[in-house]
């Protein structure tokens, strides 16, 4: 299996409900910020530059800049491309690219300025509320291909190994329970009991006792992943002498997060599996809603002509995610169709999301147009799972919380910004940018932790390029568009695996049997439109 985010999606997960590791204190700490097309045409490099309302993100002191007040609204376009396709020789081996499209609103916010008409010292007081997207959650991927070796069903049989017909319908009683996904395998038909052996509707059991897939199959996986995190800024800077800004955000996250995962199963025409089976399917999904709270400070500095220095540094963000969790299962054969669904699991935690830091520089070359640099220091080892409410029934996040300090570490993202103005009221902007992993470490098979290689350290790097163009009239209107596109590390995901009991009646994975593995490239191009006015 690959070392570089190899994920065990909602297949493995589903043994312990609502059982988070460190990827998921990582998928909601990370930020890969949207905002205002004029931000993300210049690459978000904003951290000196200030004036726009997507630069209160990155640091505060840019509302102290403006001498105006200002209104903005930015619709924008997520467009996701995910190229997936088995890694082994045996499982989803199509090349199978989806496409995705999602509308959002980036950006939205309003920015009031009070001139203190003093000629020194304290010359102007911004406040106002801005919303900005850190993150979107748009992608989608489909799997297709052949199985003669292992299949969902033989899954499903293998978990259920070692518990009662009684049990898997649902009367049980003390902590050694089947999952529900072990249950809805049971209930819908999937799996059956052939001589007191579990066996998946894909298997046949053979004399000797030993279970084996019937024939070769077709199976399909598809994973489907929606929402975003969003930064309700509430924002207050300070200008003095046109030369110091300073400001400060009371910032309100908002997450809002879909994962829906399939797994299929169907017969090959021609092929007799002796229970007339025709098809089965497993599905997953989780919905997380979360809020959370934090604070930023910066300042931007002017100390000659043209020549802007910056800074802020963000709290960390205690985010409190409520999560309800629900599977279902069917099946087709011995011409019957059977199905079944799990109860809705509900329940809550809190993620704490690291403290960040970050620089900025930018040159302002007369009316022509301005350069700009960012670089941003994020510490993931300092991120924590913790219980939402103190009771025993919640889970003890002690060892996730061991696995984030070795597995994660710093990340360090750099942006780089241009504009040029041929002429005062057109506006050209390109960007870029450039961001290292958060996994540093990998888990042997013997159990020991080990440092990832330089390559695949470099696998996880994310750059992004961005183009933009913006209109001011000569009056308050204006209008800016912007356009980024984005490579994303590849992803590996393991759509099932077998289990087999240990000695203490727990399900371990059977690192014996080979399973499927699925690649996945994804892109993102993001396409915004601002449409503002000033006062």
């Amino acid at each position: 299996m690959k070392r570089i985010l190899a994920v065990v999606f909602l297949s493995a997960l589903a043994l312990q409900a609502g059982a988070q590791d460190w990827r998921d204190a990582l998928n909601y700490s990370e930020n890969d910020y949207l905002g205002t097309a004029r931000s993300v045409g210049m690459g978000n490099a904003m951290t000196a530059v200030g004036g726009d309302l997507g630069s209160l993100t990155f640091n505060p002191a840019g509302s102290a800049v403006a001498s105006y007040s200002q209104f903005t609204i930015t619709p924008g376009l997520s467009i996701s491309t995910v190229t997936a396709q088995g890694t082994l020789s045996d499982g989803f081996q199509d090349k199978v690219r989806t496409r995705n499209n999602r509308m959002g609103m980036p950006n939205f916010g309003a920015m009031m300025v009070y001139d203190t008409r003093n000629k020194r010292g304290l010359k102007r007081i911004s406040f106002g509320i801005v919303g900005n997207v850190t993150r979107d959650y748009t992608n989608k991927l489909s799997a297709t291909g052949t199985n003669a070796s292992t299949s969902v069903a033989g899954s499903l049989a293998s978990q259920a190994d070692g518990y009662t017909t009684d049990v898997l319908d649902g009367s049980f009683y003390g902590s050694n329970i089947p999952s529900w996904e072990t249950m809805v395998g049971w209930q819908s038909g999937i799996v059956e009991q052939i001589n007191g052996s579990y066996v998946g509707l894909t298997e046949s059991l053979l004399d000797n006792g030993k279970i084996v897939l019937t024939d070769k199959i077709g199976q399909y996986y598809g994973l489907d992943r929606k929402g975003s995190k969003y930064d309700l800024l509430m924002n207050f800077g300070l200008d003095f002498n046109d030369k110091f800004y300073l400001g400060a955000n009371l910032g309100i996250t908002s997450l809002n997060y879909r994962n829906d995962e399939t797994r299929s199963e169907e017969a090959l025409s021609g092929i007799d599996y002796g229970n007339d089976f025709k098809s089965l399917r497993i599905r997953s999904s989780y919905r997380d809603n979360g809020s959370g709270l934090y604070a930023k400070i910066g300042f931007i500095a002017r100390p000659v002509a043209g020549l802007r220095i910056g800074a802020a540094i963000q709290t960390p963000t205690l985010i409190t995610v409520h999560e309800t969790y629900q599977l279902d299962g069917s099946s087709l054969a011995y011409q019957e169709q059977m199905s079944k669904s799990s109860p809705i699991d509900e329940w809550a935690f809190n993620v704490i999301a690291p403290w960040r830091a970050n620089v900025g520089i930018a040159y302002t070359i007369g009316q022509f147009g301005l350069v700009s640099a960012d670089y941003e220091y994020t510490d993931f080892r300092s991120m924590r799972l913790r219980a939402a409410y103190d009771d025993d029934y919640y889970y003890d996040f002690g060892d996730t919380n061991l696995d984030i300090q070795d597995f994660t570490g710093p990340v360090h993202a750099v942006r780089l910004g241009a504009e040029i103005k041929p002429d005062p009221a057109l506006a050209l902007r390109v960007g870029y940018n450039l961001t290292t992993g958060a996994q540093y470490n990998w888990l042997t098979d013997d159990g020991r932790v080990a440092p990832l290689t330089s390559n695949e350290r470099k696998d996880q790097l994310r750059s992004a390029v961005s183009f933009g163009i913006g209109y001011s009239s000569p009056r308050s209107f204006f209008v800016d568009a912007a356009v980024r596109f984005q490579y994303l590390p590849s992803e590996y995901l393991t759509p099932y695996w077998y289990y087999f009991k240990g000695s203490d009646g727990s399900t371990l994975v059977d690192g014996d049997v080979v399973t499927p593995e699925v690649g996945a490239q994804s892109a993102l191009c993001n396409a915004l439109v601002t449409l503002g006015w000033r006062f």
